[in-house]
Protein backbone atom coordinates (compact mmCIF):
# COMPACT_ATOMS: atom_id res chain seq x y z
CA UNK A 1 0.00 0.00 0.00
CA UNK A 2 1.26 3.31 -0.61
CA UNK A 3 1.19 5.86 1.80
CA UNK A 4 2.16 8.48 -0.24
CA UNK A 5 -0.85 8.33 -2.55
CA UNK A 6 -3.38 11.50 -2.63
CA UNK A 7 -7.03 10.71 -2.56
CA UNK A 8 -8.94 11.64 -5.34
CA UNK A 9 -10.33 15.10 -6.01
CA UNK A 10 -14.21 14.73 -4.49
CA UNK A 11 -16.80 16.68 -6.47
CA UNK A 12 -18.21 20.05 -4.81
CA UNK A 13 -21.67 18.47 -4.44
CA UNK A 14 -19.72 15.87 -2.21
CA UNK A 15 -17.18 18.25 -0.67
CA UNK A 16 -20.00 20.68 0.22
CA UNK A 17 -21.65 17.60 2.05
CA UNK A 18 -18.67 16.94 3.96
CA UNK A 19 -18.49 20.52 5.33
CA UNK A 20 -22.66 20.36 6.42
CA UNK A 21 -22.39 16.96 8.03
CA UNK A 22 -19.31 17.66 9.95
CA UNK A 23 -21.06 21.47 11.08
CA UNK A 24 -24.45 19.49 11.71
CA UNK A 25 -22.11 16.90 13.94
CA UNK A 26 -20.86 19.67 15.99
CA UNK A 27 -24.00 21.42 16.71
CA UNK A 28 -25.13 17.90 17.82
CA UNK A 29 -22.43 18.08 19.95
CA UNK A 30 -22.59 21.02 21.26
CA UNK A 31 -26.75 21.05 21.67
CA UNK A 32 -26.30 17.94 24.08
CA UNK A 33 -23.32 20.31 26.39
CA UNK A 34 -20.87 17.53 25.04
CA UNK A 35 -17.35 18.37 25.08
CA UNK A 36 -15.23 17.38 22.36
CA UNK A 37 -13.37 15.13 24.87
CA UNK A 38 -16.84 13.55 26.25
CA UNK A 39 -18.47 12.77 22.68
CA UNK A 40 -14.54 11.39 21.23
CA UNK A 41 -14.69 9.23 24.35
CA UNK A 42 -17.83 8.20 23.65
CA UNK A 43 -17.41 7.23 19.87
CA UNK A 44 -14.09 5.53 20.80
CA UNK A 45 -11.89 8.38 18.42
CA UNK A 46 -9.42 10.86 19.48
CA UNK A 47 -10.25 13.91 19.58
CA UNK A 48 -8.10 14.76 16.65
CA UNK A 49 -10.11 12.74 14.68
CA UNK A 50 -13.60 14.47 16.27
CA UNK A 51 -12.41 17.94 15.04
CA UNK A 52 -11.49 16.20 11.65
CA UNK A 53 -14.94 15.19 11.38
CA UNK A 54 -16.34 18.42 12.71
CA UNK A 55 -14.68 19.87 10.04
CA UNK A 56 -15.47 17.56 6.81
CA UNK A 57 -12.58 15.83 6.52
CA UNK A 58 -13.09 13.40 3.50
CA UNK A 59 -10.07 11.23 4.69
CA UNK A 60 -11.94 9.43 8.07
CA UNK A 61 -13.64 6.43 7.44
CA UNK A 62 -17.45 6.06 7.29
CA UNK A 63 -17.04 3.70 10.50
CA UNK A 64 -15.58 6.59 12.55
CA UNK A 65 -18.43 8.90 11.07
CA UNK A 66 -20.94 6.52 11.97
CA UNK A 67 -19.84 5.60 15.57
CA UNK A 68 -19.92 9.07 16.02
CA UNK A 69 -23.56 9.52 15.25
CA UNK A 70 -24.20 6.33 17.15
CA UNK A 71 -22.35 8.01 20.34
CA UNK A 72 -24.37 11.04 19.87
CA UNK A 73 -27.89 9.01 19.38
CA UNK A 74 -28.64 5.65 17.78
CA UNK A 75 -31.46 7.33 16.03
CA UNK A 76 -29.46 9.59 13.86
CA UNK A 77 -27.54 6.53 12.49
CA UNK A 78 -30.46 4.63 11.72
CA UNK A 79 -31.87 7.95 10.23
CA UNK A 80 -28.78 7.60 7.84
CA UNK A 81 -29.73 3.93 7.01
CA UNK A 82 -33.56 5.08 6.18
CA UNK A 83 -32.57 7.99 3.73
CA UNK A 84 -30.27 4.97 1.99
CA UNK A 85 -33.25 2.40 1.55
CA UNK A 86 -35.78 5.68 1.07
CA UNK A 87 -33.37 5.49 -2.34
CA UNK A 88 -36.22 5.89 -5.15
CA UNK A 89 -34.00 5.87 -8.41
CA UNK A 90 -31.99 2.64 -6.62
CA UNK A 91 -35.57 1.02 -6.16
CA UNK A 92 -36.42 1.40 -9.33
CA UNK A 93 -33.16 0.22 -10.71
CA UNK A 94 -33.74 -3.26 -8.48
CA UNK A 95 -37.39 -3.66 -9.70
CA UNK A 96 -35.97 -3.08 -13.30
CA UNK A 97 -33.23 -5.74 -12.87
CA UNK A 98 -35.80 -8.48 -11.04
CA UNK A 99 -38.25 -8.03 -13.91
CA UNK A 100 -35.54 -8.63 -15.91
CA UNK A 101 -34.50 -11.75 -14.28
CA UNK A 102 -38.05 -12.78 -14.29
CA UNK A 103 -38.76 -12.75 -17.66
CA UNK A 104 -35.58 -14.85 -18.45
CA UNK A 105 -36.99 -16.77 -16.20
CA UNK A 106 -39.64 -17.51 -18.44
CA UNK A 107 -38.01 -19.38 -20.89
Amino acid sequence: MNHDARPLPLSPETTAALTLLGAEIRDARLARKLRLEDLAKRAGISVATLKRLEKGDPTLAMGRFLEVLTALSPSLLDGVVQAVRKDAAGDALRRRAMGERSRREDF
